[in-house]
């Protein structure tokens, strides 16, 4: 009786769960969910944009705004180094550790 009693709840438990879930997906616009989402495979540089400016500052005519380009354009090779996470590198490194934790011998 008490097994019965168990499955029962844990059935309307999963009812409850799915219902929830349902209308969460209801009120969720695909829009956000997709710019999301793109945020967190494809993240956005900072370097990328500093580049981008830099390379403005240097094309455009006054000489003043020449040093502030090379500035930013050397600064953005200087970030390039610390490029945001992405998942897929998350993917690689987790993979990597497992493997040398395989490869200790106890």
């Amino acid at each position: 009786m008490q097994d019965k009693k168990v499955l029962q709840t844990a059935a309307e438990s999963l009812v409850r769960v799915a219902e929830a879930k349902s209308e969460v997906a209801k009120k969720t616009e695909a829009s956000n969910l997709a710019r999301h989402m793109e945020g967190l495979t494809k993240p956005k540089s900072p370097s990328s944009t500093m580049k981008k400016a830099g390379i403005a500052l240097i094309a455009a005519p006054d000489p003043v705004t020449g040093v502030a380009g090379v500035a930013l354009l050397a600064s953005s090779f200087a970030l390039k180094k610390k490029e945001p996470t992405k998942i897929a590198d998350i993917a690689t490194e987790t993979r990597k550790i497992l493997r040398e934790i395989q490869s200790f011998r106890i």
